[in-house]
């Protein structure tokens, strides 16, 4: 087992790998996307397969406690963190004794031109309209997970997922800026 900080996974591990996963609540707790995916293609073998799911940047924008569909946080990042102070874990029942957080809003085009900037050639991108917890009361429980309800459930995009491949060129793309 090896224990690192993400943003040093390449120097932590020997070898290079056919794939990368990152799970759902992952991301948003990092301040550095560039950082983040330099770290996946630099553990990906040339050909080897990038994939993630996790909450839509959309969904992170909506105010959970909300009576109804309602926008509270940023959608685009600022750079700078968002805090919050939350006691409850999803890792069980129970509460934390260091209940104060940072995360950091992450828009979809940012995810996926930082991979693309990594040198990942993005092969797939998907959005879906279930997640695996309930991120707010109002969401009701269904096969695959938790949902808003019927009448809402089309109107705003609750996972994504991107399927990448590491291309033989590992160059850096030109931003908009240069």
């Amino acid at each position: 087992m090896v224990e690192t900080d993400v943003l040093e996974a390449r120097a932590a591990v020997d070898g290079d790998f056919d794939l990368v996963y990152t799970s759902i609540g992952t991301i948003n707790w990092l301040p550095d996307l560039d950082r983040w995916a330099a770290q996946v293609a630099g553990l990906l073998r040339t050909g080897g397969t990038f994939y993630i799911r996790d909450g839509h940047p959309a969904l992170y924008a909506i105010d959970e406690h909300a009576h109804g569909l309602q926008l509270r946080y940023p959608y685009f990042g600022n750079g700078g963190p968002q805090q919050s102070n939350d006691e409850s874990t999803y890792a069980g029942d129970g509460k934390v004794t260091h209940s104060r957080t940072y995360q950091w809003a992450h828009a979809l085009s940012e995810i996926m031109n930082a991979l693309i900037a990594a040198g990942l050639q993005i092969l797939r991108v998907d959005e879906g309209t279930t997640l695996p917890w309930k991120f707010s009361p109002r969401m009701v429980e269904v096969p695959e997970g938790f949902a808003w309800p019927e009448s809402e459930r089309a109107l705003v995009p609750c996972t994504y997922t991107i399927i990448a491949r590491k291309t033989a060129m590992n160059s850096r793309v030109p931003s908009p800026a240069d």
